[in-house]
């Protein structure tokens, strides 16, 4: 009983601040964005606490500048830890969209949705990235994995590392790791309640975040390749 109204509370916490951030939108006062800004981070450390997640963060996430951060994908937990460190909107995957409250929740935080198997669709999330970017003074989170990942064995897509070449932005990497990770991870066959009942069974866990400084990309392909090796070191510390 106690772990249904834990998943209850997912699911309203997800609904409360849905509502408040569309509000506070509609109204289009001047303090709009910290207050939105705000709102996202109250969200996150709430829903983090609820599910027993204990969130430590070293480095310092940039939020004087736009910019895109990167970084490894283990879990739908990585959403509220990256949510409650960092003033971000993201980049997802189409069919998280159409969760149940949740798809709704990340359309009002301004998550840009893209089909993982479509080139226009990339392209057109591009676009919007760097548009949110530059026009919008708002930094972006995108998982270059394209997916949940245990060894970020993958190579990278290079989408990110073209956008800030191309718009010179500066690209903040980060890495993630939980402790358990075998709890935590979210891949393969995995679906969402089994999973989340799975994790509120489990003892408390620690979820450990670490930002790089900020960098300029020069060269993509390289860039890509060397941030997605620091990234995977974290996971050998499991």
């Amino acid at each position: 009983m106690k772990n249904i109204i834990r998943i209850l509370k997912v699911f309203l916490i997800c609904a409360f601040y849905c509502r408040k951030i569309k509000i506070t939108q509609r109204k289009n006062r001047p303090d709009a964005i910290q207050k939105i800004t705000q709102l996202k981070k109250d969200w996150a450390k709430l829903s983090l606490e609820n599910l027993g997640v204990e969130l430590t963060i070293s480095g310092a996430p940039v939020s004087e500048e736009p910019m895109l951060f990167v970084g490894n994908h283990l879990s739908y937990l990585d959403i509220p830890v990256i949510m409650a460190s960092a003033p971000v909107s993201f980049v997802a995957k189409e069919e998280l969209g159409r969760w149940p409250i949740i798809g709704d929740s990340c359309r009002a935080v301004g998550t840009v949705f893209v089909k993982r198997e479509s080139l226009d669709s990339r392209k057109q999330a591009i676009l919007k990235v760097g548009n949110a970017c530059i026009d919008n003074k708002q930094s972006m989170c995108l998982f270059p994995s394209g997916t949940t990942s245990l060894s970020e064995n993958v190579p990278w897509r290079r989408g990110a590392f073209e956008i800030a070449k191309s718009h010179g932005l500066k690209v903040q990497p980060f890495r993630i790791n939980y402790y358990s990770l075998e709890i935590a991870a979210f891949i393969g066959a995995d679906a969402f309640i089994p999973h989340l009942w799975r994790l509120l069974n489990a003892s408390k866990m620690r979820a450990e975040i670490e930002f790089h400084e900020p960098v300029e990309i020069n060269l993509p392909k390289e860039d890509c390749q060397f941030w997605q090796n620091w990234a995977r070191e974290i996971l050998h510390k499991n």
